[in-house]
């Protein structure tokens, strides 16, 4: 309440005229990707190898980290858009929280990915108040990613609270602390409208702990393989 109250003073282009902090370049953005499938779309996070591409060349089969909300249903088929200018399409939903708390809202995609995107690392280990972190998203279209300071854990280590900025279509990004990811970016306290196609999220960032995240990997079944009619991975166009 004491946030929106403090909003209400300031006119609505003091508020949307505040900028992130732009964090310095690193190899790892290249691992957080752009997701769009079933009429949703928002950012992901390459976390995990599992096997070369029998079928495609140069590619190989892995986990996408992104949000559950995001995701409209398990049998939605994702189209990914890597910062290389590659995508990939008919990629399949493999684990999708059922969201209780907000801080439960995790998911993961299994995709086609090129052999020059390196996952990046997961971390469960506990982030210091007053850190400064990371955060990631295409909510403007084009990868961004922002200094924020870490504002502690909630909901017995369930979530994340980080005080900065997002725009609708960074949900699913990564919070990351050292190089590191902890967390996807979930919602925010206060909405704002930032255009006629975005909201801004003016309150606390809040994120789902990595440590919600379990799944067993799916060696044995081979989406890439079958033909892409048959809803399997396989390389699309660039867009």
């Amino acid at each position: 309440m004491f946030l929106v109250v403090v909003l209400s003073f300031f006119t609505t282009n003091s508020v949307f005229a505040q900028t992130w902090e732009k964090s310095e370049e690193a190899d790892y953005h290249s691992s957080i990707v752009k997701i769009t499938g079933g009429g949703y779309s928002g950012s992901g996070t390459v976390i995990e190898f599992i096997e070369d591409s029998k079928k495609h060349e140069g590619y190989y089969i892995g986990y996408i980290l992104t949000a559950s909300h995001v995701i409209a249903d398990r049998d939605t088929l994702f189209k990914v858009f890597f910062g290389n200018g590659t995508n990939t399409i008919n990629n399949k939903v493999i684990s999708k929280s059922q969201i209780d708390t907000g801080f439960d809202d995790i998911a993961l995609i299994r995709a086609l990915i090129p052999d020059d995107i390196k996952p990046m690392e997961i971390s469960k280990d506990p982030v210091p108040i007053e850190a400064e972190v990371e955060l990631c998203g295409y909510g403007t279209g084009q990868l961004r990613h922002w200094k924020a300071k870490y504002g502690g854990s909630v909901m017995n280590d369930g979530g994340h609270i980080v005080f900065s900025w997002a725009i609708q279509g960074d949900s699913g990004g990564p919070i990351i602390y050292k190089g590191k990811v902890v967390g996807v970016i979930c919602f925010g306290m206060a909405i704002k409208k930032y255009n006629e196609t975005h909201r801004t999220i003016v309150g606390p960032v809040y994120g789902s702990n990595v440590g919600k995240l379990t799944y067993k990997k799916e060696k044995e079944s081979k989406p890439e393989e079958k033909d892409p009619e048959g809803n399997g991975s396989t390389v699309s166009s660039p867009a």
